[in-house]
């Protein structure tokens, strides 16, 4: 780069049709979404959706905190009725016309006094009938409350299969996927910990008649010694556990598959940065024997994606908890995106970065060059593209090439996304410029076997660097490109984002020289929710733009940079592929996956 109440309830419940215009999916894919004003409106018209008929019992737990609620979900399962959230000072207002609605006559409230007040107790029974049954299940701590819920379980469910889920009562993820599984087989949860409170954990589960342990969660999460307390008390355990809470939640989702007639038609999404809608909506879940998929605000995890795309053909409906601040419109459309495009795999975009890199420092013209651009077009070449060159021209007498593919979209408009591969002497440039090509690399992977709106062609351009006697003689790979396009093929070209030290800095910006069309950082700037944050615009300073954007902006194509920012060790030797931020090329990586696979005929005529 060249640079230094019931109708409330219902009312509440909101179900559409997510219209995909753009991936084209084999299918197509519903979303529905059961959302309120707040976690409790949300249980509630989740209880709605579960039991439209009403049901004879309700769970109600407090909605400020997890630990009692979660062992809930077992008890819901078993008594076949809902979990309602309140809060712990009083009643919340829609609970009681929720369980009047449903004409529930056994009441299982979960916690001490110190988690649902007896004002609450009060307010229940002055509200309910007299022949209903209010039962307080609270003990001293979240653990004695969890093995009392546990015991009411296996009361309440005839021909119970001897099987537990183990969880720890530290954190709510483990428990909280489980919680669809619990309640498609009436099972009880414990919670168990190697604290002091926890102890008296192991006698419970035993007094309990416990057969089969299903442990929850890997070490640290439950250590080896305690796993093998509780396979001793029972005779019989064992782990569904990954490296974090959304690979547990898939072995999980696995687990019941296996073990529960679970099928992945209608998925169930909630957040993972809290506890309350995915617990509640659990119920509805088990019910249906569809998995829980929890995800962070910030982005679809990739492993969830990952998970997604495998089970592409048989996703028919994905089943949202909570509204957009709960599960935003990004993560929405990531899952759509899910179900049409691998996802954007940093580990291979890395060892791009480390393979191109290793060729040394890349001067235009020069055989490291030559091999960068030679490993750009076997790799292409391998994913089943059709491969050319350009050659350029260099002031010193010398050639170098363009590499160019394409993957054909619906639309015969085109999304170019190109990074240069050649470096300023003597730095290899790992951040200047490997993480731009590699994420073009990993992108052109991403999309070869998927159909978008857009025509998308990838380019590694040649000696972007300056090479010549003066501050113009740079960027001739992309500007001899744009020279030897028809005023037709131009015209084909909506917007151009030129990927350029994208793997280092604090600072993500689109750029441009600020004298073309500035439709495509625009349209980029929209997008930027696919990173979870802002994207704020930096315009190129002087005559000269300072990436490869320069020559298709001057002649009047919607083009665009990104790039992170500031690199301490630029141009240098230091700028190694070790000086690559991962996180930086991810981000990247996400943001065009996400527009290009969000691109309809709109965002593309609003291109041009």
């Amino acid at each position: 780069m060249n640079r230094t109440a019931h109708r409330t309830a219902w009312a509440l419940m909101l179900a559409c049709v997510f219209a995909l215009s753009a991936p084209v999916a084999a299918h197509a894919v519903a979303l529905e979404s059961f959302a309120g004003d707040s976690r409790y409106t949300t249980a509630i018209a989740v209880s709605a959706a579960s039991f439209p008929s009403g049901a004879d019992a309700v769970v109600i737990a407090t909605g400020r905190n997890w630990p009692d609620a979660l062992a809930g979900t077992g008890l819901a399962g078993a008594v076949d009725g809902p979990v309602l959230l309140t809060e712990s000072w009083r009643l919340t207002p829609g609970v009681l016309a929720e369980i009047e609605r449903l004409g529930a006559h056994d009441v299982y409230v979960l916690g001490s006094s110190l988690a649902v007040s007896d004002s609450v107790i009060v307010a229940l029974a002055a509200g309910l009938p007299d022949t209903a049954t209010i039962t307080r299940l609270g003990g001293e701590n979240r653990y004695d409350t969890a093995a009392l819920v546990a015991s009411a379980t296996i009361a309440a469910r005839p021909g119970w299969d001897g099987a537990a889920f183990i969880a720890t009562g530290r954190g709510f993820a483990d428990a909280e996927a489980a919680g669809p599984v619990a309640v498609a087989l009436g099972r009880p949860i414990f919670l168990i910990d190697e604290i002091p409170a926890a102890r008296r954990v192991l006698s419970a589960i035993s007094a309990s008649g416990v057969k089969r342990a299903i442990i929850l969660g890997g070490e640290p999460t439950i250590p080896t010694a305690l796993a093998a307390n509780v396979e001793a008390t029972v005779g019989s355990s064992e782990r569904l556990a990954g490296p974090d809470r959304f690979a547990t939640a898939l072995a999980v989702a696995a687990y019941a598959e296996a073990n529960a007639g679970f099928t992945w038609a209608r998925p169930g999404i909630a957040t993972s940065d809290d506890f309350a809608d995915g617990l509640t909506g659990g119920v509805l879940l088990g019910k249906r024997k569809a998995p829980l998929l929890p995800t962070p605000r910030a982005g679809l995890p990739d492993r969830i994606a990952s998970a997604l795309y495998s089970r592409r053909a048989t996703v028919t409906t994905f089943t949202v908890f909570g509204g957009t601040s709960a599960v935003p419109a990004h993560v929405r459309q990531e899952a759509q995106h899910a179900l049409v495009a691998l996802y954007f795999d940093i580990n291979r975009a890395m060892s791009h970065v480390r393979a191109i890199t290793a060729f040394g420092p890349r001067t235009a013209g020069g055989s490291a060059e030559r091999k960068a651009l030679e490993y750009v077009a076997a790799q292409l070449e391998g994913w089943g593209y059709t491969v050319r060159t350009q050659t350029v021209m260099l002031p010193d007498g010398k050639t170098s090439h363009n590499v160019i593919a394409e993957r054909v979209g619906t639309s015969t408009d085109v999304l170019l996304l190109g990074g240069h591969i050649d470096t300023k002497y003597p730095s290899p440039g790992g951040n200047d410029n490997a993480s731009g090509v590699a994420t073009v690399l990993e992108l052109a992977r991403v999309l070869a076997q998927t159909t978008s709106r857009p025509t998308v062609r990838f380019m590694a351009f040649a000696a972007e660097e300056i090479s010549g006697d003066t501050a113009d003689d740079h960027h001739f790979g992309s500007r001899q490109y744009v020279a030897s396009l028809s005023s037709a093929e131009r015209a084909r070209i909506h917007g151009m984002v030129s990927v350029d030290m994208v793997g280092y800095g604090s600072t993500f910006n689109v750029r441009s020289l600020g004298t073309g069309p500035q439709t495509a950082v625009t349209s980029l700037k929209r997008r930027a929710w696919y990173v979870g944050q802002s994207l704020p615009y930096l315009k190129d300073p002087g005559r000269y733009g300072w990436s490869d954007h320069e020559g298709f902006e001057r002649v009047g194509i919607p083009a665009a940079w990104l790039e992170w920012r500031e690199d301490p060790v630029y141009h240098t030797t230091r700028d190694t592929a070790s000086h690559v931020q991962p996180s930086r090329v991810r981000a990247t990586g996400r943001l065009l996956r996400g527009w290009v696979l969000g691109m309809d005929d709109a965002g593309l005529k609003e291109l041009r």
